[in-house]
């Protein structure tokens, strides 16, 4: 056995004159590769056939399969002749035969006892049966005799296949010296590689390949089938000839689109992916037009985005890495102040790729900051509340695979969630927990996070203020060399920090700043607060950093939304509204001194300002249809009992 190409196969090999117990979990369903007598080539079988023929090359002359369907069959090979045995028994019988096997020094034995997981509800709430089940198990092992056969001395042992190890009880084989707990992986992609030359002429237009070609196709299946088992690989056969896609073109060349729609009709039943170039790259032509439509003075984060989306829509994501196919199309971090563009963008962006803003699948973390939340997230596993529900995450991307994944202010997830996301973002799938394979390979996703531009500060009792770190605007000394100190708490300092010189002069934080600080505070967030340094370097360079909205922006937002609403009251009420440059300016005169509340800081201050006095003038002086009227300013009135309230002013 090439020990390199089955570890687990190595690894019992090298315990089976010490260990008596052996749990077999993760990839237990496959067809696992069993080398023949010829060099280089394998046999695809079931697992149990697999360990019979591995023991029986060892010499064992008893081999036992129980399940607690079929009962308990046992195999006695006596002169190159099996002899078999089927006992419809239940588990506690059949363990009474494979105790007393198990205690015998003549024949060596092997009992495998298979679908291990279905033997208890809770392994760590058994009833009594369940835990004599399992105390008989312990025993059997215990009272194990070693064998000497083929030169060699060996024990006689059981196997426990499983679905996941904690199926089993901990007791059972934690702290037992005479146990072993093996991890059957999904194929590797020299596994999948090898399978797929073995079968690709089964494959429509399979045998047409030109024979300079067929590496080429072998690879890429390879490559597009990461994650999947065996025996899904087979389906693909089956799917290509059942739907007449052919892996080549009529001159034998390797049809590569015939190759991946064929892989996304098993993984996600689609007839096209919304990837393909023909598609995509039309609908790209217009995108930069879009996105600044939308998302108003951060023409970085614009470039930024526009250049990761061209690079996935030409299938060039990740291809510095290995098993780039499997991958995310697209991974980005927005970072900034908030209400400048990042939700807004990510929307555009899903309005672009797949015609529909609704297509952003948006995840507020701060929602799943607790613990057991990645059960929320991804699904609870068996046997617990909601199992049956699946995750909101992985239903989500079950129901539209082709989407974008934001996820606002990542920093805020559970522990649980992280660790979920870097096999995401590494592995572009998960398993959720009905045991299903997710794939994520054809999202977008976008984490959101307002980390650098705030600080929160501890004031006790649980109290958390959360201050402006890097402000709009900034101070600079004008004896020092041009940006050479540049100071952004936004108060004005008494003093230079280099010469001591007092003449200092206000000016707007430079983009660059911004962008440094913030990548700063996020490296230092991740690798020392958080110490998930892995998962900042899944994020590569895909950081867009958004800047703070810059007066002339703000006064474009303002007059986008006055102007909305004057219209919106002349469709829905018939009355002709002007608002006059002096309001305007007044209002970009008060949010220009909150700047760092963003384009949300805008609407909320209209809608304080401008909307709620506008109504209350509408409904109290039941202005009818046809009237057209002015707002010269706007007033603050009291309203006697101490408070006040904005009201307009006009004619």
């Amino acid at each position: 056995m090439n020990a390199e190409y089955q570890k687990w196969f190595s690894e019992i090999d090298r315990y089976l004159p010490v260990k008596k117990l052996f749990l077999l979990y993760g990839n237990i369903y496959d067809k696992i590769p069993y080398p023949t007598t010829t060099e280089n080539l394998y046999e695809y079988l079931p697992l149990r056939e697999v360990l019979k023929r591995f023991f029986t090359q060892k010499g064992y002359g008893v081999a036992g399969f129980f399940d607690i369907v079929d009962g308990l069959t046992v195999i006695k090979r006596e002169n190159d002749k099996e002899n078999r045995d089927v006992q419809k028994i239940d588990i506690q019988g059949a363990l009474d035969i494979i105790r007393a096997a198990m205690s015998k020094s003549d024949v060596p034995s092997f009992f495998v006892m298979d679908y291990s997981s279905r033997i208890c509800q809770r392994p760590d709430q058994l009833d009594e049966g369940e835990s004599k089940v399992f105390l008989k198990i312990l025993k059997c092992i215990q009272g194990a005799k070693a064998v000497a056969t083929a030169g060699q001395i060996y024990n006689n042992v059981l196997f426990l296949i499983c679905d996941k190890v904690n199926d089993i009880p901990a007791w059972l084989y934690l702290n037992n010296p005479e146990a072993k707990v093996l991890f059957i992986e999904r194929p590797s992609f020299e596994d999948r590689k090898r399978y797929i030359a073995k079968n690709i002429h089964f494959f429509q237009g399979g045998k047409d390949i030109n024979e300079e070609e067929k590496e080429k196709a072998i690879n890429l299946t390879a490559d597009l089938t990461d994650g999947m088992c065996i025996v899904e690989i087979a389906s693909l056969r089956t799917i290509s000839v059942k739907e007449g896609i052919s892996v080549a073109t009529t001159d034998g060349i390797v049809n590569e689109k015939g190759i991946r729609n064929i892989v996304d009709k098993y993984k996600y039943g689609v007839t096209e992916s919304q990837w393909q170039k023909d598609l995509l790259i039309p609908k790209l032509r217009d995108a930069e037009n879009i996105f600044r439509k939308r998302v108003k003075g951060q023409e970085q984060a614009v470039a930024s985005v526009l250049d990761i989306i061209k690079r996935a829509s030409m299938g060039l994501s990740g291809i510095q890495h290995s098993s780039s196919a499997s991958k995310p199309r697209g991974i980005l971090f927005f970072a900034g102040p908030t209400g400048v563009g990042k939700t807004e963008l990510a929307k555009a962006l899903a309005q672009v790729l797949f015609g529909d803003e609704k297509a952003c699948i948006r995840f507020d973390m701060s929602e799943y900051s607790q613990g057991h939340a990645d059960q929320r997230l991804l699904g609870a596993p068996p046997g617990y509340v909601g199992y049956e529900e699946g995750g909101q995450l992985t239903n989500k991307i079950r129901e539209h695979p082709f989407s974008v994944l934001l996820f606002d202010e990542i920093e805020k997830a559970h522990p649980s969630i992280l660790d979920k996301f870097l096999q995401i973002l590494e592995d572009g799938r998960m398993t959720d927990g009905k045991g299903e394979t997710v794939y994520f390979s054809e999202a977008i996703i976008i984490f959101t996070s307002n980390i650098g531009t705030y600080v929160d500060i501890a004031k006790g009792n649980g109290i958390v203020e959360r201050k402006v770190n890097i402000h709009p605007i900034s101070w600079r000394c004008t004896k020092c060399p041009v940006e050479s100190w540049i100071d952004t708490t936004g108060q004005k300092p008494s003093m230079c920090g280099k010469c001591g010189s007092a003449d200092l002069e206000c000016i707007e934080t430079p983009y660059s700043v911004l962008r440094e600080r913030i990548l700063s505070a996020i490296n230092n967030k991740f690798k020392f607060e958080m110490g998930r340094p892995e998962l900042l370097n899944r994020f590569g360079d895909n950081f867009v950093i958004f800047d703070y909205i810059r007066p002339l922006i703000m006064k474009q937002i303002i007059d986008k939304i006055l102007d909305n609403i004057v219209s919106e009251v002349a469709t829905k009420h018939g009355i002709t509204i002007t608002i006059s440059d002096e309001v305007r300016q007044w209002l970009l005169n008060r949010v220009s001194e909150k700047i760092e509340d963003g384009g949300r800081g805008v609407g909320n201050e209209i809608e304080k300002t401008i909307v709620n006095p506008l109504a209350r003038k509408l409904f109290d002086e039941n202005v009818a249809k046809g009237q057209a009227f002015t707002v010269k300013s706007i007033q603050m009135k009291g309203d006697g009992g101490g408070g006040s309230y904005y009201a307009l002013d006009v004619e």
